[in-house]
């Protein structure tokens, strides 16, 4: 099956609307609540789920979900992406459908609709190794992999953006020069592999992870790409890890680790003014790579 991307996308409402009202799903402007009720929805108050690279909302009480993204690729392939994967059984979160094509253009954001699973808590490790093996296993089905980029690709955006003179100054020369050791040496391990890639969710960490009725449902694959299983592997805890086949290759999956907690960090810094506790996020960030660099010498 071929995951070429064909994007629906309808524009609504008209472009004069304030790109700032795209923030509030309630107000006197356009809104993504009122869309939703233009369509038939039973939207009350609004439920802010998360607001980091997407805004993600409840359209409570209905069962839906309206995650806000300012890229219409990106949204146009998680549509697909999860549709075909909802289709052949993985364990994700589907889209649902509202009597719109989507992503729906507002204003140079886009917005998509999804079921709302209430999440019952953290997913058991066992749960989540299960889970990921069969969301591989449903990924492996997609015939055509020019739609995902490889996951050394974010590494080498993280360590471009450390040149950014933009970046607070509170992040120092040598913290920056770590950062790029790090990234560095992780985009040397992930592109000296010989064995073929194979399809990722690319960011599977606890909180893309919902627990159902005490199974692990996945959610968020705008960020599927092609890497080695340790890619995935780094981005969750040891205990799952421990469940997975036997013959990983324990140092790539170190290498992946100290490579993700840098790009991490360096995300971070860029962000730091996103609420009060950034400042010292980030620095802790810098010290986990620092303390796990050292035993590589990096």
């Amino acid at each position: 099956m071929s995951l070429t991307v064909q994007p629906k996308i309808t524009q609504w409402p008209p472009s004069q609307v304030d790109p700032g009202e795209l923030h509030h799903l309630e107000g006197h402007q356009p809104s993504v609540a009122n869309l939703a009720r233009d369509h038939g929805l039973d939207v009350g108050a609004p439920v802010s789920l998360r607001s980091t690279n997407n805004l993600v909302a409840w359209l409570r009480p209905s069962p839906v979900v309206a995650k806000v993204s300012r890229d219409s690729d990106a949204s146009s392939r998680e549509l697909q992406l999860a549709t075909f994967l909802a289709a052949v059984g993985a364990p994700v979160v589907p889209p649902i459908e509202i009597g719109l094509a989507q992503p729906v253009g507002m204003a140079g954001q886009w917005v998509t609709f999804w079921h709302y699973v209430a999440d019952e808590g953290t997913a058991t490790a066992a749960s989540i190794a299960a889970a990921l093996a069969a969301l591989h296993a449903g990924l492996a089905k997609a015939t055509d992999h020019s739609t995902f980029p490889p996951c050394w690709n974010r590494l080498k955006t993280a360590a471009n953006l450390l040149d950014d003179p933009e970046l607070p100054g509170s992040l120092t020369a040598s913290d920056r020069a770590l950062l790029r050791r790090a990234l560095d040496d992780g985009i040397a391990a992930l592109t000296s592999l010989s064995d073929p890639p194979q399809v990722l969710h690319g960011s599977p960490h606890r909180f893309n992870i919902l627990a159902v009725e005490g199974e692990a449902v996945f959610i968020d694959l705008e960020t599927v790409e092609l890497g080695p299983l340790e890619w995935d592997l780094a981005h969750l805890d040891e205990e799952v890890v421990a469940l997975c086949p036997a013959d990983l290759d324990r140092d790539l999956l170190e290498r992946c680790l100290i490579a993700i907690s840098a790009a991490t960090s360096t995300w971070c810094w860029q962000g730091i003014d996103r609420g009060p506790d950034s400042d010292w996020v980030c620095r802790r960030l810098v010290g986990l790579v620092s303390q796990a660099a050292d035993g590589r010498d990096l």
